[in-house]
């Protein structure tokens, strides 16, 4: 089992290399048949948050995918959450230490001194790191995160990133992730195509680097037939006849939770049928207002109470998507490729998107969901009640949903791409 460090706000004095439950590389080689097994290699993972959500569940399961003969697994994550405990269970040691990370409120003279001071206690520690533990490889789950990689080309270790973001405004964040994810990484492995093309264009002479890698979901997690959706609708007293809409996602500016809320009077107006609005989610630590906002639009629709469920996060997603007729992700910025969205048509779900971003790679309109305009509460009334008032057109996309996710969205495959990668370099 791993262990955790907790360095509070970076200053740490010293850094001990030896973690109660993780072997030291020598006691691990000693272990082992060196003439059967190549060297075990240390891998040290750095991740923007500790929640649950698409871009933390993607590094949980290659964490997990990581032959315990071969890899040794560090991640650092910015604070505790549900992310931590689950990376020890897979065998990781974590380390509980926040970094810089690329915000909009960095650009303001304080946010600027702020971010450097930080970048350089981070790349210090980092450096201290890898030497001490012997790192091998280092690998971000995020593109707005940079002391990973500017720590790898100090020292000369491969370096592995994993974008995550399409980030287009403002310009000056775009342009600064494309141009040092390009700068220093080895290979930058992107969700979708329209995250591939959105850095490649600003990094023309470096485009061998960047490499459309699609992520999926465990289909053994996300299986209709394991679900417990009908103890979901009975702990919120929804009837088996009531058709449940579901949105699931942080709650931010352009995740579109807003669109949802206002979308659910324009429904309800029009079908005589019995539809429940459920929205799963919280906000990044520090930006609680997103959901402050959402409750007050709620509030001021004047919606029924038994209508609209606000239930934050939830560690049973397959179960709450299982207890669901279909599902709604209205970004009114592209979306990379949201892992949630793949979640849901493997779990034979109907899918509601904006044409923008990777959503598009993600859902087939017409086949296994509705592509909508972005910002558009019309819009997105009408699609939903599209499927509201046709059962037949719910079953047939999402089983044409749950065939796609098998097929093009898998996770063995993903697990398997990165693993070849590490052992290239």
């Amino acid at each position: 089992m791993g262990g955790t460090i907790r360095i509070e706000g970076g200053r740490d004095s010293s850094f001990q290399c030896d973690i109660v439950g993780k072997l030291t590389r020598t006691e691990a080689l000693k272990r082992r048949d060196l003439t059967m097994v190549s060297p075990m290699r240390t891998i040290l993972f750095a991740n923007v948050g500790a929640d649950m959500y698409g871009a933390d569940y993607v590094l949980l399961c290659l964490v997990r995918s990581l032959s315990p003969e071969k890899f040794q697994s560090i991640v650092i994550v910015p604070y505790s959450g549900p992310l931590v405990s689950e990376l020890e269970k897979a065998g990781a040691t974590v380390i509980v230490r926040e970094f810089p990370v690329l915000r909009r409120s960095v650009f303001t003279p304080i946010g600027i001194l702020r971010f450097g001071w930080q970048m350089s206690t981070g790349l210090v520690f980092v450096l201290r790191l890898v030497r001490s533990r012997r790192v091998d490889i280092l690998h971000t789950n995020t593109a707005s995160l940079w002391v990973p990689g500017i720590a790898a080309r100090c020292l000369k270790k491969p370096h592995i990133w994993q974008v995550m973001e399409l980030v287009e405004r403002p310009r000056i964040v775009a342009l600064a992730m494309a141009k040092m994810t390009g700068l220093f990484s080895n290979k930058v492995f992107c969700i979708s195509d329209a995250v591939r093309d959105h850095f490649r264009k600003d990094n023309p002479r470096r485009l061998q680097k960047f490499q459309t890698l699609y992520h999926g979901v465990d289909t053994s997690e996300y299986d209709p037939a394991k679900a417990r959706g009908q103890i979901v609708r009975a702990s919120l007293g929804i009837p088996d006849e009531a058709i449940v809409v579901l949105y699931a996602g942080r709650f931010s500016a352009w995740k579109g939770q807003d669109i949802f809320a206002t979308a659910i009077p324009l429904v309800l107006a029009k079908t005589k049928k019995d539809v429940r609005f459920v929205m799963l989610g919280t906000c990044f630590p520090g930006q609680e207002e997103f959901e402050l906002q959402l409750r007050e639009t709620i509030r001021a629709l004047n919606l029924p109470p038994d209508r609209v469920y606000l239930k934050g996060f939830q560690n049973n997603l397959p179960d709450w998507m299982n207890a669901s007729n279909f599902f709604v992700l209205p970004s009114k910025n592209p979306e990379p490729n949201a892992t949630v969205l793949i979640g849901a048509m493997a779990m034979g779900l109907p899918c509601i998107g904006t044409r923008i971003g990777g959503t598009v790679e993600s859902i087939i309109d017409g086949e296994t969901g509705i592509q909508i305009s972005p910002s558009s509460s019309q819009d997105l009334a009408e699609a939903e009640l599209q499927l509201i008032e046709n059962p037949e057109l719910r079953l047939r996309m999402g089983r044409a949903g749950r065939e796609r996710a098998l097929a093009t969205f898998s996770m063995t495959h993903y697990c398997d791409t990165v693993q070849n990668a590490y052992d290239r370099l």
